[in-house]
């Protein structure tokens, strides 16, 4: 079977090579970087192609005929979007893992997704905000844009100067929502047509600008299970999708819907096969381990960990983890961080908005 991975610059997408070439699929990877981190695992085949975000009719044309010559294209990153358009535009016998558009547009939107969840967690009161007089003053809130990533834009302190900085309108709408204090946790899935075929939950650890993980910490959650259980039924998922929770000791939260891969297929993976109909099946036990993206803990943390003396726990963390990296030859991490130092410096960008804001989605398709 030929399928087609996209976004190879995560790392859970090194997870798919891998279960696609164990089980003797043909695989292609496509980016509009030119070093993702996918692209260096041995055997494969990477073609870079325009960015979504930036040249939709070159991405449109691009991925039109990567698709007629493959059998599954497997989206990974917000590039997903994009691609969904380039799905319902075009006749294709080729299989998407990934949900309707409907669907997926509605999820990726952090004030409308809430409607399509169930009582197995609690959802924290969440106010749309289109313009900053509807802010609410004094209250244990949060705001966020109702298009973010990573949780990079968050305003956890809500002062009149900052609010004064934020483009907040119709076109740019935001959420106000009540602040939980407790302890994070995501879960991820793997679905076939309203059905679980697998399923991870996690502790995020080591944050990146106070975002983006690179650590993840094997965890077990009842009330996650029963809540990713009831929500693919009801809907009918098809595809990959992923939650951000808070865990404030008594009740489970649930903050945020993310319908593509992320962290939690790192756990899962070795557990995973894909059969020659494009199905996916869990053929393995899953096992409780902890992973890290090769040796990010060291370059991204290793001097703070010095200052504060708290090198040896970050040392420790390092070795106790599996390296989600360790397919690949080692020079590899080093070009795909190389690229991403030189984008955040060229558009003065944090490293996490670097990765990421040629395929970025905000609304533009809204349905």
């Amino acid at each position: 079977m030929r399928i087609l991975i996209t976004c190879p610059r995560a790392p859970v997408s090194i997870e798919w090579i891998t279960i696609a070439l164990r089980c003797g699929h043909t695989i292609t990877l496509v980016d509009s970087l030119k070093y993702p981190i996918g692209a260096f695992y041995p055997h494969s085949h990477y073609v870079q192609v325009p960015s979504p975000k930036l040249d939709f009719e070159g991405y449109f044309t691009a991925m039109e005929g990567l698709i007629q010559k493959s059998d599954l294209v497997i989206p990974n990153c917000e590039d997903l979007f994009y691609l969904s358009k380039v799905r319902d535009a075009i006749i294709t016998q080729a299989k998407f893992f990934m949900p309707t558009s409907a669907l997926l547009f509605e999820l990726h939107n952090k004030y409308r997704f809430f409607t399509r969840l169930n009582s197995h967690v609690r959802f924290p009161h969440t106010r749309l905000i289109t313009d900053k007089n509807q802010i609410e003053w004094g209250t244990n809130t949060l705001l966020k844009p109702v298009y973010s990533r990573f949780g990079r834009s968050v305003v956890r302190t809500i002062t009149q100067a900052i609010v004064a900085s934020l483009d907040i309108s119709v076109s740019t709408p935001w959420v106000q929502q009540a602040y939980i204090l407790g302890e994070p946790l995501c879960n991820y899935a793997i679905c076939h047509h309203g059905t679980i075929i697998a399923h991870s939950v996690y502790k995020p650890k080591y944050l990146l600008n106070q975002a983006a993980s690179t650590y993840f910490e094997y965890h077990e959650d009842e009330r996650c299970a029963a809540f990713i259980t009831e929500f693919a039924r009801a809907n009918g998922y098809h595809g990959q999708v992923a939650f951000d929770f808070i865990d404030d000791g008594n009740d489970l939260y649930v903050l945020e819907c993310n319908p593509r891969a992320t962290s939690g297929l790192h756990i899962l993976a070795h557990a995973m096969d894909m059969d020659t109909t494009a199905t996916m099946v869990c053929n393995r036990p899953i096992d409780p381990h902890s992973y890290r993206v090769g040796s990010s803990l060291y370059l991204l943390f290793g001097i703070r960990a010095l200052l504060h003396g708290e090198f040896l726990t970050l040392h420790r963390a390092y070795q106790h983890a599996m390296d989600t990296l360790a397919p690949l030859p080692w020079y590899g991490q080093f070009f795909a961080l190389y690229e991403m130092i030189q984008r955040s410096l060229r558009f003065r960008e944090p490293l996490t908005s670097a990765s990421t804001f040629d395929i970025e989605y905000d609304g533009e398709f809204d349905v």
